[in-house]
């Protein structure tokens, strides 16, 4: 295409339910316009590679006359969060602008959580002498950049600058932390999507020496209580598919597992596949 095709397939990116996540190398479209058609998304990968995004994620409504679009393009399945967009379910589908991003991981462990029979949340609030759950406010920034830093080589956003995190404090996501006396030893957030009434349960980290002690599971209920009390109706989450741990605590918090996005995030070990858990509450 030429540049004056490329400004106006650029265009589309100011739409409002477009992310475009540089770090992930993808472009995210959770509502495609009424008029979408084959010319459009075509310009939509012709600004992906334009932006160095080789993977486009569609969020369709079932059933519909966008998903059959989308279908016809090319893209492939990859899963569903059933009531993400203001309580209509969402298949998802992906868009690879290099195929080599196709590529799935044999180490997925859901085979083997799908086996375990898992003991479901007993609903008890109570830590262990010495922790401390709270809501945190912008003066744990400093310790919560502390922590995602000493957790993580690498991850999806900025996480370990504290005025990031401030931001996003300031932009719909609730963090829960766990404190072990003055030490920030747990974390995780709800990061709501106030336009499709759903939160993504994300953003959880925990000190290598504090593992084993199901402080995620104790922080889980903190931020699915809060979404209840805030109308939020379905919550979701993607796990790194190699992870036993968060799979585990997934599932035991009453998730259902929902497919497997391919070659999906930067974190750990650089990009990888992370598989989606719903709940509707």
């Amino acid at each position: 295409m030429g540049s004056n095709n490329f400004h106006s397939a650029s265009a589309i990116l100011e739409r409002k339910y477009f992310d475009v996540e540089p770090i992930n190398k993808r472009i995210k479209v959770y509502q495609l316009p009424e008029e979408m058609d084959e010319q459009y998304l075509e310009e939509l990968k012709t600004v992906a590679k334009k932006v160095a995004c080789d993977k486009i994620i569609f969020y369709t409504r079932s059933n519909t006359e966008e998903e059959s679009r989308v279908q016809r393009f090319g893209s492939h399945f990859e899963g569903e969060i059933k009531g993400f967009l203001n309580g209509e379910d969402a298949k998802i589908y992906s868009f690879y602008v290099d195929p080599i991003r196709n590529q799935a991981d044999p180490d997925n462990v859901i085979s083997r959580v799908k086996q375990l029979t898992l003991n479901k949340p007993t609903g008890k609030v109570n830590l262990e002498e010495g922790y401390t759950m709270i809501w945190a406010k912008e003066e744990h920034a400093e310790d919560m950049a502390t922590l995602y830093r000493s957790v993580f080589d690498k991850y999806p956003t900025p996480i370990d600058d504290p005025n990031y995190i401030i931001e996003m404090m300031k932009s719909d996501v609730c963090f829960s932390l766990i404190y072990s006396e003055d030490e920030l030893v747990s974390a995780c957030s709800a990061d709501i999507f106030t336009d499709f009434n759903a939160a993504e349960f994300t953003d959880c980290a925990t000190l290598p020496s504090q593992r084993g002690k199901g402080l995620l599971s104790y922080q889980y209920p903190f931020l699915e209580k809060r979404m209840k009390e805030l109308g939020i109706g379905t919550m979701f989450s993607y796990t790194r598919a190699t992870s036993m741990g968060m799979n585990i605590v997934a599932a035991q918090q009453g998730f259902t597992y929902g497919g497997c996005m391919v070659q999906n995030s930067m974190i750990g070990t650089g990009i990888e596949d992370m598989n989606i858990w719903y709940k509707q509450l």
